[in-house]
């Protein structure tokens, strides 16, 4: 174990470093990940400030804004592990591309460490990966341990899945008018995301699917067509009934997300190991969410989501 003193030093010679130029990692093709630290002495960065801009209420930014602490001891192995990573995860852009058609990342790609941002991973415009290390840390424990390693990889796997979906929809002038358009859109953008980031534990195997996974589809696939049904059908919505549709969509614990979970399950089970399997679906956008649930509902509520969605 390094000791304190020695490793903040090295943090605080690194910062400098980053703040200007990143920690790079590229290859032959010019395909560029660069990781950078969003925290300058006990200062968060402008870049950080940024990126959690439209994440959080103005009262909670300028209170971050405000915020004056150094990484803890934890957070900086978060940032060993991260860095360690780097040139790997420039590796992946092939095959997490594959599944998508002309859609392709900027050639130089930022992995942006920060505290304080809310979510664990999220990402920022068209280019950047960002990782809340007081949240990696309180969710995930010490970045050391073994599971850890594994755990980053899909986590930078699925923002990354992302970046490439923002692509495809600019490239596409895929609008979201209507809140039913954003409620599709969702559950297949996260869904493709949660696909990518999901344990081995949840995912299918020899075409059958682990018991805790036909259990939890068991028990969102009613939710999954209330909410479906509702929002196709009912042209207005309240604001109460809205909140009540996207609280867990995409959040909360993995397995009680009854959008995103059920659509990362159901493109596992269509990609079967081959990622050219979902190029019909993300050439679709968010429609292919209706087509997943037209052919893997059971019989009595795709009938019902059926009689909705002619």
């Amino acid at each position: 174990m390094i000791p304190k003193a020695i490793r903040f030093l090295t943090f605080l010679l690194l910062t400098l470093s980053f703040h200007s130029r990143g920690l790079c990692a590229g290859d032959q093709s010019g395909d560029t990940l660069i990781v950078t630290i969003g925290v300058k002495g006990n200062e968060l960065t402008r870049d950080w400030i940024n990126a959690v801009a439209t994440r959080m209420s103005k009262h909670r930014l300028d209170s971050l804004t405000a915020l004056r602490r150094k990484p803890t001891t934890e957070e900086l192995e978060w940032i060993d592990l991260i860095q360690a990573k780097a040139s790997h995860w420039n590796s992946f852009r092939d095959s997490l591309e594959s599944a998508f058609v002309d859609s392709h990342v900027p050639e130089r790609i930022y992995v942006l460490l920060g505290f304080a941002g809310g979510d664990d991973a999220f990402t920022y415009q068209f280019n950047t990966v960002c990782f809340d290390l007081a949240a990696l840390q309180q969710v995930y424990g010490a970045a050391e341990w073994a599971e850890n390693s594994e755990r980053m990889d899909r986590l930078f796997s699925h923002e990354f899945t992302h970046l490439i979906h923002k692509e495809w929809a600019k490239k596409n002038k895929w609008l979201l008018p209507t809140f039913k358009d954003s409620v599709l859109w969702e559950c297949f953008y996260e869904g493709m995301g949660m696909y990518r980031s999901l344990s081995r534990k949840w995912l299918p195997a020899g075409g059958q699917l682990p018991l805790n996974t036909a259990q939890a589809l068991e028990a969102l696939y009613p939710e999954f067509v209330e909410h479906l049904t509702k929002v196709n059908d009912k042209h207005q919505l309240s604001t109460r009934e809205r909140y009540a549709v996207i609280a867990n969509l995409s959040r909360g614990q993995i397995d009680k997300k009854w959008g995103a979970f059920t659509v990362a399950i159901w493109l596992a089970m269509v990609a079967n190991g081959d990622e050219a399997n979902l190029i019909p679906l993300t050439q679709i956008g968010s429609e292919a969410v209706i087509l997943l649930a037209k052919k893997y509902l059971p019989p009595e509520l795709r009938k019902r989501f059926n009689k909705s969605f002619k």
